[in-house]
């Protein structure tokens, strides 16, 4: 296992386009790093996949690092101006030395410890693993078993989401194969632990819920609602397209609830190839998603993949705030735009992060309006560019400030990197008015207009403390598009794949 080299304040050398100080929303912030970037660097590839707020003004990143072959749990935690928060295993950061596995999520607890879910290889087949941390950034003996929980079957599970629950319950997310891993007969895959890290065989089916094989597919998100539902978003195998994306409610005993939808579950091709990635609920209770959708067929076929908002109500109905038909594609031309994140701001504007491809890869975090349209006064018609930076943003949060932390991995040297960006953002406080919203132009001068315009009214909402923040990780196939695209040797995606599997 390689040593951890630095922690690197990204310069003017590969951001030449940052500016001492922020003047606007969607200005890098120059308190962060001295430019608004900051890079952890490793001698091997590394990349963040979830970000969470952690008390005292302090930031949590998790992920990986691939030290080939095998991958390493990465954790770090920065001041609030960036440097390393040495209070963390007094370096700012751990890496696993003993286990092969892929942290993908992290929910930060109210005493500082922490849970992070994930892939842990055992046996040679990839597991669905949670670990508990303590404040200091150790791994808690007392959870699990040596600090881990686990669930094992068939041919492989994957945990790629998760989420607590306020009676300490932890609750994953990902895929099951029932039969060998390159069938493609992959399922989703709902777990449930108790808090000291017992499967709680009380849920579903001695502890999860797996899809039946009308829903072969993967789950990448979670949330609960205030009734203590459980809400998952991901991706299926399609009836006409390749992919078909998924909205499911489980009731909080494991079973669907049939209530939700058709059946449980909302199930769409949307004229495309789509995946949902990440979902989250407004305060008045409905939902928005996002994710990309593939170039496959649709009215208006690609060699573009594109950005998809999907919002529905509590009942899993589609929600006409966003538009007439409550979804729509962000359409592209010569580029390609991924969504891997999203997070409802207290003044209900919707964040979102990922990456943009034309001839490189870039990362992108966009702003929203309430119905789904690009707020023009964040950025450059809605969206942050890092026109200098190589990578993608995988997760996005909010501080208690309002200003925004994205994290992903970013290009340094021919070595991804994990990389944490902050934003400038202001926050005004909702009222409850009707407004006419008018639909720009585009997202990026290279994007057509998206979302039908709407009228509608913007609900009130309340401010989270900083601790309670959620971060919606990415798991490790977050980088699949960045391999593709640049090709970064042995980086993660495709090795990873194999290696865990």
């Amino acid at each position: 296992m390689k040593k951890f080299v630095a922690i690197i304040i990204a310069t003017t050398a590969i951001l030449t386009t940052a500016s001492t100080a922020f003047a606007s929303d969607g200005d890098l912030d120059s308190t962060w790093g001295g430019t608004g970037v900051v890079v952890s660097a490793h001698s091997d590839s590394s990349a963040a996949y979830a970000i969470a707020n952690y008390p005292g003004d302090r930031v949590l990143v998790v992920g990986v690092v691939t030290d080939s072959p095998a991958s390493r749990i990465l954790v770090n935690r920065f001041l609030a101006d960036g440097s390393a928060d040495t209070s963390c295993n007094g370096t700012g950061e751990f890496i696993d030395s003993v286990n092969d596995a892929v942290a993908s999520d992290v929910v930060v607890l109210a005493d500082g410890s922490f849970v992070v879910a994930g892939t842990i290889q055992l046996n040679n087949v990839g597991t669905l693993f949670v670990a508990k941390f303590t404040n200091t950034c150790e791994i808690d003996g007392s959870f699990g078993s040596g600090g881990f929980a686990n669930y094992s079957a068939h041919f492989g599970t994957f945990g790629r989401a998760l989420v607590v629950q306020s009676d300490g319950k932890i609750i994953v997310v990902g895929d099951e194969y029932p039969t060998v891993s390159d069938s493609s007969d992959q399922r989703i895959l709902v777990t449930r632990f108790s808090s000291m890290g017992v499967l709680d065989v009380s849920f579903g089916n001695n502890g999860r819920f797996v899809s039946s094989s009308d829903e072969k597919g993967q789950a990448q998100d979670v949330v609960l609602d205030d009734n203590g539902g459980i809400i998952f978003v991901g991706s299926i195998v399609g009836n006409l397209a390749p992919s078909a994306a998924i909205v499911g409610r489980l009731t909080n005993t494991g079973s669907l609830d049939t209530s939700f939808a058709t059946q449980g579950y909302l199930i769409d091709e949307f004229n495309g190839d789509p995946q949902l990635d990440a979902i989250a609920i407004r305060p008045n209770g409905n939902l928005v998603a996002v994710g990309t959708r593939g170039t496959y067929g649709g009215p208006s076929p690609s060699a573009q993949q594109s950005l998809i908002v999907v919002c529905l109500t509590q009942a899993g109905a589609f929600d006409s705030d966003c538009g007439v038909n409550g979804w729509a594609y962000f359409p592209t031309a010569n580029s390609s735009v991924f969504a891997k994140d999203i997070f409802l701001t207290s003044d209900n504007r919707i964040l979102v992060s990922g990456a943009i491809e034309d001839d490189t890869v870039q990362p992108i975090v966009l702003r929203l309006n309430y119905d789904g349209t690009p707020d023009n006064s964040f950025a450059t018609l809605g969206t942050w560019r890092g026109t200098s930076l190589l990578g993608g943003m995988f997760s996005v949060t909010i501080q208690s400030d309002g200003r925004i932390l994205a994290a992903g991995g970013l290009e340094t040297q021919g070595t991804m990197s994990v990389g944490v960006v902050r934003l400038a953002n202001t926050v005004i406080t909702p009222s409850t008015t009707t407004t006419t919203t008018t639909t720009p132009s585009s997202i990026t001068s290279t994007t057509a207009a998206p979302l039908v315009a709407t009228t509608s009214v913007a609900p009130q909402s309340t401010t989270i403390a900083a601790d309670q923040l959620p971060a919606t990780g990415r798991d490790e196939n977050s980088l699949m598009f960045a391999v593709a695209f640049f090709g970064f040797g042995i980086l993660l995606f495709g090795l990873r794949r194999r290696a865990l599997r």
